[in-house]
């Protein structure tokens, strides 16, 4: 692998297509050491752990393959083990793999909630939880140490510089959060946007919001970031929504012309009210075009919410809800919040789910 990567590279920066880009996202998706390091740790010996993780840096994907080891591991079933993360389309992206059962921070908390067969729990986009419907760590804490052959595995992976909200997260005291393990190697964007969310990250470590420890963002000190791979990174203004829209409509279809399909890209909102702004308006501004296109072309022009994400749709839907996903081209509209403190946060969040444009 030493000998091979740089040959990629040279290939990379010689050949800038779309297949140099899925060349390079193959790059990218190889492991890091840390995350086989996580990977490779003896469940039975690390039962609770709090696993922080830059953006980009494989924290869901690294979920995923700790679920997967943990069957095999424990030889139990997809239902004896649940994921919980805070938003629906995530948690239904993840139900689809079928390697656990997975649910939503608020039904988690729900009383009448079944969880008796449940011996492990693994909790990804921590640092977004709230407290208004009770003690999720508690719970969750009680229900992997309740088993008759010892505690289960209760992994945590969160990441404070993406926190959405200035509101509790529930979370332990940041000196409590031990043992605690961290990514700090970026492996999701393209060169382009890694830069951007350096400076992004970069903000936010100088003017963290009220809610964030401080000696949690120490992690930026140490990050590491994958080179090599090309992309690109775009900041227009537009004069109205009529104009915006109009430049996102032409800009899907060239991507289409260019080999990109619908479910490569992603259009977010700052927030869920603007999701309805836009979307009739994104629709019909991409129908203004159905005259230049085949009518075969046109009808797989359809635009979705989130919790379409494994469908071959173009993603509306606001930052919050895309939370923990990605595709390979984002278009972030008009990235304003009503709460201030977090509107690098928020940026850096959207920003890190484009992982070519």
């Amino acid at each position: 692998m030493e000998v091979l990567l740089p040959s990629l590279v040279i290939v990379l920066y010689g050949f800038r297509s779309l297949l140099s880009e899925e060349l390079g996202c193959e790059v990218l998706n190889l492991l890091t050491n840390k995350q086989y390091e996580l990977l490779s740790k003896n469940l039975r010996k690390t039962r609770l752990l709090f696993v922080h993780g830059l953006p980009g840096s494989g924290k869901t994907i690294l979920a995923f393959r700790i679920m997967e080891k943990i069957r095999n591991v424990f030889h139990c079933q997809s239902g004896d083990i649940l994921y919980i993360c805070e938003n629906k389309p995530l948690q239904e992206f993840v139900s689809h793999q079928k390697i656990c059962k997975a649910v939503t921070r608020k039904a988690f908390m729900k009383t009448n909630s079944n969880f008796e067969n449940i011996q492990h729990i693994v909790i990804d986009e921590a640092q977004n939880f709230r407290t208004e419907d009770g003690d999720w760590y508690k719970k969750a804490k009680t229900i992997t140490q309740r088993g008759k052959d010892g505690p289960g595995i209760l992994w945590i992976f969160l990441d404070y510089f993406q926190t959405s909200h200035t509101d509790c997260s529930g979370l332990p005291d940041f000196r409590d959060q031990f043992p605690r393990e961290e990514l700090s190697r970026v492996v999701r964007n393209a060169d382009p946007i890694a830069n951007y969310l350096q400076e992004i990250m970069h903000e936010v470590r100088e003017n963290p919001p009220p809610n964030i420890p401080t000696e949690s963002l120490n992690i930026f000190s140490e990050a590491e970031w994958s080179q090599g791979v090309p992309g690109k990174l775009e900041i227009s203004k537009h004069k109205d929504m009529e104009q915006l829209v109009d430049y996102i409509a032409e800009k899907c279809h060239s991507l289409l012309k260019a080999g990109y399909f619908c479910k490569d890209i992603a259009v977010i909102c700052s927030i869920a009210s603007d999701v309805h702004k836009y979307i009739g308006k994104l629709r019909r501004a991409i129908r203004k075009r159905r005259t230049s296109q085949s009518s075969e072309e046109s009808d797989l022009l359809v635009i979705e919410n989130a919790s379409a994400i494994t469908g071959n749709h173009i993603v509306l839907d606001s930052v919050r809800r895309f939370s923990g996903l990605e595709r390979n081209i984002v278009f972030g509209i008009n990235p304003m919040t009503a709460q201030p403190a977090v509107f690098h946060n928020l940026m850096l969040s959207l920003a890190s789910r484009a992982r070519k444009q």
